[in-house]
Protein backbone atom coordinates (compact mmCIF):
# COMPACT_ATOMS: atom_id res chain seq x y z
CA UNK A 1 0.00 0.00 0.00
CA UNK A 2 1.36 3.41 -1.01
CA UNK A 3 0.22 6.99 -0.38
CA UNK A 4 -1.57 8.58 -3.34
CA UNK A 5 -3.39 11.85 -3.96
CA UNK A 6 -6.10 13.23 -6.23
CA UNK A 7 -4.95 15.89 -8.67
CA UNK A 8 -7.76 18.29 -7.76
CA UNK A 9 -6.14 19.65 -4.59
CA UNK A 10 -6.44 23.07 -6.27
CA UNK A 11 -8.07 23.20 -9.69
CA UNK A 12 -6.65 26.70 -10.21
CA UNK A 13 -3.20 25.15 -10.62
CA UNK A 14 -2.58 23.95 -14.20
CA UNK A 15 -2.54 20.17 -14.45
CA UNK A 16 1.07 19.81 -15.58
CA UNK A 17 2.20 22.04 -12.71
CA UNK A 18 0.04 20.02 -10.28
CA UNK A 19 1.82 16.86 -11.32
CA UNK A 20 5.23 18.48 -10.79
CA UNK A 21 4.50 19.66 -7.25
CA UNK A 22 2.74 16.43 -6.31
CA UNK A 23 5.80 14.45 -7.41
CA UNK A 24 8.18 16.77 -5.56
CA UNK A 25 6.17 16.14 -2.40
CA UNK A 26 7.00 12.44 -2.72
CA UNK A 27 3.84 11.00 -4.24
CA UNK A 28 4.28 8.43 -7.00
CA UNK A 29 0.57 7.69 -7.52
CA UNK A 30 -2.30 10.02 -8.42
CA UNK A 31 -6.00 9.88 -9.17
CA UNK A 32 -7.50 12.05 -11.88
CA UNK A 33 -10.01 14.46 -10.40
CA UNK A 34 -13.66 14.89 -11.34
CA UNK A 35 -13.12 17.83 -13.69
CA UNK A 36 -11.91 16.48 -17.04
CA UNK A 37 -11.28 20.01 -18.27
CA UNK A 38 -8.46 20.29 -15.69
CA UNK A 39 -6.50 17.23 -16.76
CA UNK A 40 -7.75 17.11 -20.34
CA UNK A 41 -8.67 13.44 -20.04
CA UNK A 42 -11.81 13.85 -22.15
CA UNK A 43 -9.78 14.28 -25.34
CA UNK A 44 -7.24 11.96 -27.03
CA UNK A 45 -4.57 14.66 -27.00
CA UNK A 46 -5.15 15.25 -23.30
CA UNK A 47 -4.83 11.56 -22.49
CA UNK A 48 -1.60 11.40 -24.51
CA UNK A 49 -0.25 14.36 -22.53
CA UNK A 50 -1.19 12.69 -19.25
CA UNK A 51 0.60 9.51 -20.30
CA UNK A 52 3.72 11.54 -21.14
CA UNK A 53 3.61 13.32 -17.77
CA UNK A 54 3.30 9.99 -15.97
CA UNK A 55 6.28 8.63 -17.87
CA UNK A 56 8.37 11.77 -17.36
CA UNK A 57 7.82 11.89 -13.62
CA UNK A 58 7.83 8.15 -12.96
CA UNK A 59 4.22 8.12 -11.76
CA UNK A 60 1.10 6.04 -12.28
CA UNK A 61 -2.65 6.41 -11.95
CA UNK A 62 -4.71 4.81 -9.19
CA UNK A 63 -8.17 5.76 -10.43
CA UNK A 64 -10.28 8.20 -12.40
CA UNK A 65 -13.21 10.10 -10.91
CA UNK A 66 -16.23 10.26 -13.20
CA UNK A 67 -17.03 13.86 -14.23
CA UNK A 68 -18.77 15.99 -11.62
CA UNK A 69 -21.55 17.06 -11.90
CA UNK A 70 -22.04 15.75 -15.45
CA UNK A 71 -21.67 12.13 -14.38
CA UNK A 72 -23.87 12.47 -11.29
CA UNK A 73 -27.25 12.08 -12.98
CA UNK A 74 -27.24 8.30 -13.24
CA UNK A 75 -30.54 8.16 -11.32
CA UNK A 76 -32.27 10.94 -13.26
CA UNK A 77 -35.87 10.46 -14.37
CA UNK A 78 -35.01 12.49 -17.48
CA UNK A 79 -33.79 9.78 -19.84
CA UNK A 80 -31.57 12.03 -21.94
CA UNK A 81 -29.89 13.35 -18.80
CA UNK A 82 -29.39 9.85 -17.44
CA UNK A 83 -27.89 8.60 -20.69
CA UNK A 84 -25.53 11.57 -20.83
CA UNK A 85 -24.29 10.73 -17.35
CA UNK A 86 -23.74 7.13 -18.43
CA UNK A 87 -21.76 8.44 -21.41
CA UNK A 88 -19.64 10.65 -19.16
CA UNK A 89 -18.88 7.73 -16.85
CA UNK A 90 -17.95 5.56 -19.83
CA UNK A 91 -15.54 8.28 -20.91
CA UNK A 92 -13.85 8.00 -17.51
CA UNK A 93 -13.64 4.22 -18.02
CA UNK A 94 -12.09 4.69 -21.46
CA UNK A 95 -9.52 6.96 -19.83
CA UNK A 96 -8.76 4.48 -17.07
CA UNK A 97 -8.33 1.69 -19.58
CA UNK A 98 -6.06 3.75 -21.83
CA UNK A 99 -3.91 5.13 -19.01
CA UNK A 100 -3.68 1.96 -16.92
CA UNK A 101 -5.83 3.34 -14.14
CA UNK A 102 -7.49 0.42 -12.41
CA UNK A 103 -10.72 1.97 -11.13
CA UNK A 104 -13.42 4.51 -11.97
CA UNK A 105 -15.31 6.16 -9.10
CA UNK A 106 -18.98 7.11 -9.45
CA UNK A 107 -21.58 8.80 -7.25
CA UNK A 108 -25.06 7.34 -6.86
CA UNK A 109 -28.45 8.93 -6.14
CA UNK A 110 -28.34 12.73 -6.30
CA UNK A 111 -29.29 15.12 -4.83
CA UNK A 112 -29.14 13.86 -1.25
CA UNK A 113 -32.54 15.15 -0.15
CA UNK A 114 -34.84 13.07 -2.39
CA UNK A 115 -37.69 12.00 -0.03
CA UNK A 116 -38.68 8.38 0.25
CA UNK A 117 -41.62 7.47 -1.90
CA UNK A 118 -42.62 6.67 -5.46
CA UNK A 119 -40.30 9.20 -7.13
CA UNK A 120 -37.26 7.98 -5.20
CA UNK A 121 -38.13 4.38 -6.04
CA UNK A 122 -38.35 5.27 -9.72
CA UNK A 123 -34.99 7.04 -9.51
CA UNK A 124 -33.40 3.99 -7.92
CA UNK A 125 -34.74 1.86 -10.77
CA UNK A 126 -33.11 4.28 -13.20
CA UNK A 127 -29.88 4.10 -11.23
CA UNK A 128 -30.02 0.32 -11.36
CA UNK A 129 -30.15 0.50 -15.16
CA UNK A 130 -27.23 2.92 -15.23
CA UNK A 131 -24.99 1.02 -12.84
CA UNK A 132 -25.82 -2.25 -14.58
CA UNK A 133 -24.76 -0.82 -17.92
CA UNK A 134 -21.58 0.65 -16.42
CA UNK A 135 -20.69 -2.63 -14.71
CA UNK A 136 -20.87 -4.40 -18.07
CA UNK A 137 -18.82 -1.68 -19.76
CA UNK A 138 -16.18 -1.81 -17.01
CA UNK A 139 -15.77 -5.56 -17.35
CA UNK A 140 -15.49 -5.29 -21.13
CA UNK A 141 -12.76 -2.67 -20.81
CA UNK A 142 -10.77 -4.31 -18.03
CA UNK A 143 -11.41 -1.69 -15.34
CA UNK A 144 -13.23 -1.68 -12.02
CA UNK A 145 -16.29 0.28 -10.97
CA UNK A 146 -16.29 1.79 -7.47
CA UNK A 147 -19.45 3.24 -5.91
CA UNK A 148 -18.70 5.98 -3.39
CA UNK A 149 -20.44 6.17 0.00
CA UNK A 150 -22.14 9.45 0.86
CA UNK A 151 -23.03 11.99 3.49
CA UNK A 152 -26.43 10.55 4.50
CA UNK A 153 -27.54 7.17 5.78
CA UNK A 154 -30.24 6.69 3.16
CA UNK A 155 -27.68 7.33 0.41
CA UNK A 156 -25.41 4.69 1.94
CA UNK A 157 -28.31 2.26 2.00
CA UNK A 158 -28.52 2.59 -1.79
CA UNK A 159 -24.79 1.88 -1.98
CA UNK A 160 -25.23 -1.16 0.25
CA UNK A 161 -28.17 -2.44 -1.79
CA UNK A 162 -26.30 -2.02 -5.07
CA UNK A 163 -23.16 -3.69 -3.71
CA UNK A 164 -25.33 -6.67 -2.82
CA UNK A 165 -27.04 -6.63 -6.21
CA UNK A 166 -23.92 -6.13 -8.32
CA UNK A 167 -21.81 -8.75 -6.60
CA UNK A 168 -18.91 -9.10 -9.03
CA UNK A 169 -15.14 -8.84 -8.51
CA UNK A 170 -14.89 -5.75 -10.72
CA UNK A 171 -17.61 -3.83 -8.82
CA UNK A 172 -17.03 -2.52 -5.33
CA UNK A 173 -16.68 0.38 -2.91
CA UNK A 174 -14.77 3.65 -2.94
CA UNK A 175 -14.63 4.45 0.76
CA UNK A 176 -14.88 8.17 1.54
CA UNK A 177 -13.86 8.89 5.12
CA UNK A 178 -15.00 12.52 5.10
CA UNK A 179 -18.51 11.62 3.99
CA UNK A 180 -19.03 9.30 6.94
CA UNK A 181 -17.56 11.83 9.35
CA UNK A 182 -20.18 14.35 8.15
CA UNK A 183 -22.79 11.85 9.36
CA UNK A 184 -21.23 11.87 12.84
CA UNK A 185 -19.95 8.33 12.52
CA UNK A 186 -16.85 6.75 11.09
CA UNK A 187 -15.82 3.60 9.29
CA UNK A 188 -19.14 1.71 9.37
CA UNK A 189 -19.14 1.36 5.59
CA UNK A 190 -15.44 0.47 5.61
CA UNK A 191 -15.96 -2.31 8.15
CA UNK A 192 -19.12 -3.60 6.49
CA UNK A 193 -17.83 -3.61 2.92
CA UNK A 194 -14.07 -3.63 3.37
CA UNK A 195 -13.73 -6.83 1.37
CA UNK A 196 -15.26 -4.99 -1.58
CA UNK A 197 -12.89 -2.02 -1.24
CA UNK A 198 -11.40 -0.95 -4.59
CA UNK A 199 -10.04 2.51 -3.73
CA UNK A 200 -10.61 5.26 -1.18
CA UNK A 201 -11.04 9.01 -0.75
CA UNK A 202 -9.35 9.97 2.50
CA UNK A 203 -9.86 13.43 3.98
CA UNK A 204 -10.92 15.06 7.23
CA UNK A 205 -13.50 17.52 8.53
CA UNK A 206 -15.32 18.56 11.69
CA UNK A 207 -18.84 17.91 10.42
CA UNK A 208 -19.00 19.51 6.98
CA UNK A 209 -17.47 18.18 3.77
CA UNK A 210 -14.46 20.50 3.45
CA UNK A 211 -11.79 17.94 2.44
CA UNK A 212 -8.99 19.07 4.74
CA UNK A 213 -5.91 16.98 5.53
CA UNK A 214 -6.03 14.04 7.93
CA UNK A 215 -5.58 15.26 11.52
CA UNK A 216 -7.07 18.70 10.68
CA UNK A 217 -10.55 17.54 11.76
CA UNK A 218 -12.27 15.16 14.14
CA UNK A 219 -11.90 11.78 12.39
CA UNK A 220 -10.50 9.08 14.75
CA UNK A 221 -7.55 8.03 12.60
CA UNK A 222 -6.12 5.44 14.99
CA UNK A 223 -9.34 3.46 14.53
CA UNK A 224 -9.03 3.85 10.77
CA UNK A 225 -5.52 2.37 10.79
CA UNK A 226 -6.70 -0.56 12.90
CA UNK A 227 -9.64 -1.36 10.61
CA UNK A 228 -7.67 -0.87 7.39
CA UNK A 229 -4.87 -3.10 8.65
CA UNK A 230 -7.31 -5.98 9.11
CA UNK A 231 -8.67 -5.79 5.55
CA UNK A 232 -7.44 -7.75 2.52
CA UNK A 233 -6.91 -4.50 0.62
CA UNK A 234 -4.05 -4.31 -1.88
CA UNK A 235 -4.71 -0.82 -3.25
CA UNK A 236 -3.36 2.60 -2.35
CA UNK A 237 -4.11 5.02 0.46
CA UNK A 238 -5.61 7.78 -1.66
CA UNK A 239 -6.11 11.30 -0.33
CA UNK A 240 -8.89 13.47 -1.78
CA UNK A 241 -7.93 16.76 -0.13
CA UNK A 242 -8.45 20.43 -0.99
CA UNK A 243 -6.16 23.30 -0.05
CA UNK A 244 -8.97 25.88 0.25
CA UNK A 245 -10.00 25.08 3.82
CA UNK A 246 -6.68 23.80 5.12
CA UNK A 247 -4.53 25.79 7.48
CA UNK A 248 -1.65 25.01 5.08
CA UNK A 249 -2.27 27.41 2.20
CA UNK A 250 1.10 27.20 0.47
CA UNK A 251 0.92 24.42 -2.11
CA UNK A 252 4.36 23.06 -1.36
CA UNK A 253 3.73 22.94 2.38
CA UNK A 254 0.23 21.53 1.90
CA UNK A 255 1.45 18.67 -0.29
CA UNK A 256 4.40 17.94 1.98
CA UNK A 257 1.99 17.72 4.92
CA UNK A 258 -0.34 15.55 2.84
CA UNK A 259 2.45 13.09 2.06
CA UNK A 260 3.64 12.93 5.66
CA UNK A 261 0.12 12.49 7.06
CA UNK A 262 -0.78 9.85 4.50
CA UNK A 263 2.28 7.90 5.62
CA UNK A 264 1.08 8.07 9.21
CA UNK A 265 -2.19 6.41 8.19
CA UNK A 266 -0.57 3.35 6.66
CA UNK A 267 -1.33 0.27 8.77
CA UNK A 268 2.36 -0.58 9.23
CA UNK A 269 3.29 2.90 10.48
CA UNK A 270 4.52 3.00 14.05
CA UNK A 271 2.03 5.63 15.27
CA UNK A 272 -1.11 7.40 14.18
CA UNK A 273 -1.00 10.11 16.81
CA UNK A 274 -1.28 13.75 15.82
Amino acid sequence: MKPAICTGFDYAVPFDRSIEVIRKAGFEIIALGARPEHSGYAMPAGRAAIRMLMRTHGMRIDSVHAPFPEGDRLFSLEENERLESVRQCRLAMDTAAELDGRTVVIHLIQPYDIPHGEMRDRMIDQGRRSVGALAIYAEEHGVKLAMENGQKADYDQVVADFLAEFDAPHVGLCYDSGHENVQGKCFHMLERFGRRLLTMHIHDNSGSDIHVLPFEGTTPWDEFRRILGALPYSGNLLLEVDVRNSRFQDHTVFLSEARQRAGRLLPNHSTGKA
